[in-house]
C-alpha cells in the first residue's frame, strides 16, 4: 500500500499522466474546481492508494495531502459537512444542526435548505436554496473581490450543491430523481442556460439501464485483501440489483415504462454523469479563459449511496473507490485540455466519514449495534416515567439532530425547570444499551471547561434551534434498523476525511499536523488573496509553493 509520507517531492515541474507540464508563474489560478466526495473516509487513501492510476493517484502524488484533516463537529452528515466546507463556520452556531431538525415553533421538521418562498422552475419538485442560511460561501468572497468571476456548484444532492454554491452563485444544479434531469429554482436563475436543457433532452442518464456493475480489477483477490467477504450479514438485500454480491445489475425499465433513475443510487454511474455535466458547464460557460478566477463547485454522491447500502469495508465501496480514480482521471485530462491543468487550483475534500456495519464490528470484537427499531418505544417509556412524576402530559416532542426536545409548553404549564424534567430523563436514558452518556444543554450552553466531546457538541449546538439534552451514542451503534451502515457520530470514523489542495503550482507535501475542514474555504481564500469575513471559523493553512 501507499505510504504517503514516503510521497517523493518534485521539482519545478509534475508528472500529469505521462505529460511533463511547467509549472505556473506566480498569478491566480484561472479555475478553482472543490470536490467533495460524499462519505469518503481518509483511510481510503490508505487502503486503496497503491491501485490508483488516475485522478487520485495525481492528489495522493502531487497534492499538498492532509492526512489529519477532521469535521469538527458532532453531528457528521452531509448538510453540517457541506456547510462547513463551503463557508469556513462551524454548523450549529450558524443554525444548520443536521440535515433535518425539529422546529419547535412550527411543531414539524425543516429541511436544512428549505426554502418556502422559492419555486423550482419547470418542476414542482425540491424548492430549496441558500437563501435562509446565515453564512457566506468562498464563491461570495471570490465574487466581491471580482465580481465577473463565475461560480458555479453541482451535484446529485441539493444539500451539496447549494451548501457549496452560497449566496450569489451563477447557477446550482443538482438531480431530479423522478425525471432523471438536472434542476434548480428560481432563487438563482429565472430560466434554465441552453446548454442544460440539451444535456438533460440527451438524457444522459438512460444509457445505464441494462448495464451491469463488476468488479474491474482483474485479480479478484485484491478485494478479498483489503476489504471483508463480498456477501456479508447487515448488507443492504438489494435483490433487484442480484443481491449483495458482484456483479449487481441495473435492470432495464419493464416495456411502456420509463427508467426508475432513483435505482442509480446504488451504482456509480451518477458520478460520471455529474462530470459531464461540470465538462460542459467549463465548456459553455467559459471557465478558466479569463483574468478573474472561476469556481466550480463539485459534490461527488454516489460513494455515500453504496457506503450506506454495503459499508466502508464492503467489496462495493472499494470498486466505487476505484471507478472515482478513473473518472476523475478523465476529469483533469479534459481540464488539462481545455484550460491546462497549471491554471486550476484543485482542492479535494469530504462531508463526512463512515463507521463499520455494526455486524463487521461486532465480528472485530468492537462491539456495536441498531437501535434505530427502539427509539420510539424508548420515547414513549420516557414519556410514561415523566407522567408518572409530573402528571400527564406530551413531555418529549421529538429526538432530533442527536437530542431530546422537552415541551417547553408543558414545562411552563406545570412551572418545571429543565432541571426537573433531566433528573428523570438523564438516569432513563442513561440505561439504554446504545447510549454511552449525554450532554446538559446548559453545558453547551457555557464556554467553561468543556472536554474535547463536550466542544464537538458545542459546535453543532445552536442556543434557540437546538434541543435540551444532547445523547451520544455508544461507538459503533447506529440508528438504521436491519441493514447498512451509517454515520452521524462525533467518533473519528465519521470525522475523518482526507484533505488535498493540487495544482497551482504548489509543492506535493505530506502533512501530519492535524487539521480542521473549517480551514479549507480560509486557505483557498488566502491562495486567492481574498478577504476572509471576521467570523469564519477556520484558519488559512500554510501551502508551499514552488
Amino acid at each position: 500500500m501507499v505510504n504517503k509520507s514516503q510521497i517523493i517531492v518534485k521539482g519545478l515541474s509534475f508528472l500529469f499522466f505521462g505529460t511533463f507540464l511547467i509549472a505556473a508563474p506566480n498569478t491566480q489560478p484561472k479555475l478553482v474546481v472543490v470536490f467533495s466526495v460524499d462519505q469518503m473516509r481518509e483511510d481510503f487513501f490508505d487502503r486503496f492508494g497503491d491501485l490508483f492510476t488516475g485522478g487520485l493517484k495525481y492528489l495522493l502524488e502531487e497534492g499538498v495531502y492532509f492526512s489529519e484533516a477532521f469535521h469538527d463537529h458532532a453531528v457528521s452528515v452531509t448538510g453540517p459537512g457541506h456547510f462547513s466546507i463551503g463557508s469556513g463556520r462551524y454548523p450549529g452556531p450558524a443554525g444548520i444542526l443536521s440535515n433535518d431538525w425539529y422546529d419547535r415553533e412550527t411543531g414539524s421538521y425543516v429541511y436544512c435548505v428549505q426554502d418556502n418562498e422559492t419555486k423550482g422552475i419547470l418542476t414542482d419538485y425540491q424548492n430549496n436554496s441558500y437563501r435562509n442560511i446565515n453564512a457566506t460561501a468562498l464563491g461570495d468572497w471570490i465574487k466581491q473581490k471580482t465580481p465577473d468571476s463565475k461560480v458555479y456548484s453541482i451535484s446529485s444532492k441539493d444539500r451539496s450543491a447549494i451548501f457549496m454554491g452560497g449566496k450569489k452563485p451563477n447557477g446550482v444544479f443538482w438531480l431530479d430523481n423522478r425525471t432523471g434531469e438536472y434542476i434548480t429554482t428560481d432563487y438563482y436563475m429565472k430560466r434554465y442556460p441552453r446548454w442544460l436543457k440539451k444535456f438533460n433532452r440527451s438524457k444522459p442518464l438512460d444509457k445505464y439501464f441494462g448495464t451491469e456493475w463488476k468488479r474491474s480489477i482483474k485479480d479478484l483477490s485484491q478485494y478479498d485483501k483489503r476489504c471483508r467477504k463480498d456477501d456479508y450479514p447487515g448488507e443492504e438485500m438489494l435483490k433487484k440489483f442480484n443481491g449483495r454480491t458482484f456483479p449487481h445489475t441495473l435492470q432495464k425499465p419493464d416495456k411502456g415504462k420509463g427508467p426508475a433513475y432513483e435505482d442509480l443510487w446504488n451504482f456509480p454511474f451518477l458520478d460520471e454523469v455529474l462530470l459531464d455535466l461540470a465538462k460542459v458547464i467549463v465548456d459553455k460557460e467559459s471557465l478558466g479563459e479569463d483574468n478573474s478566477t472561476d469556481l466550480l463547485n463539485i459534490g461527488l454522491s454516489m460513494s455515500d449511496a453504496v457506503g450506506h447500502s454495503f459499508g466502508p469495508h464492503s467489496q462495493e465501496v472499494m470498486e466505487m473507490v476505484v471507478v472515482l480514480d478513473a473518472y476523475l482521471e478523465d476529469f483533469f485530462n479534459f481540464l488539462d485540455g481545455i484550460i491546462g491543468m497549471e491554471h486550476v487550483l484543485v482542492a479535494f475534500t469530504s462531508d463526512h466519514g463512515s463507521g463499520y456495519l455494526p455486524e463487521y464490528a461486532k465480528e472485530l470484537g468492537l462491539g456495536g449495534g441498531r437501535y434505530g427499531r427502539n427509539q420510539r418505544r424508548d420515547l414513549l417509556k420516557l414519556n410514561n416515567e415523566l407522567s408518572r412524576e409530573f402528571g400527564m402530559g406530551s413531555y418529549i416532542e421529538a429526538f432530533s439532530a442527536g437530542a431530546i426536545f422537552y415541551s417547553q409548553y408543558l414545562m411552563i404549564e406545570k412551572g418545571l425547570s429543565r432541571k426537573d424534567i433531566d433528573s428523570v430523563v438523564i438516569p432513563f436514558v442513561e440505561k439504554l444499551d446504545w447510549v454511552d452518556g449525554v450532554i446538559v444543554r446548559s453545558k453547551l450552553e457555557s464556554e467553561d471547561n468543556l472536554t474535547e466531546l463536550e466542544r464537538l457538541y458545542k459546535n453543532s449546538f445552536h442556543p434557540d434551534k437546538s434541543g435540551d439534552l444532547h445523547v451520544i451514542p455508544k461507538p459503533h451503534w447506529i440508528s438504521k434498523t436491519s441493514s447498512g451502515a451509517s454515520h452521524g457520530s462525533p467518533y473519528k470514523w465519521d470525522r475523518h476525511v482526507p484533505m488535498v489542495f493540487a495544482g497551482y503550482n504548489l509543492k506535493p507535501t505530506y502533512v501530519k499536523d492535524k487539521v480542521r475542514t473549517v480551514d479549507f474555504a480560509p486557505t483557498i481564500g488566502r491562495l486567492l488573496n481574498l478577504e476572509i469575513p471576521e467570523n469564519v471559523d477556520g484558519k488559512p493553512l500554510d501551502l508551499v509553493r514552488n
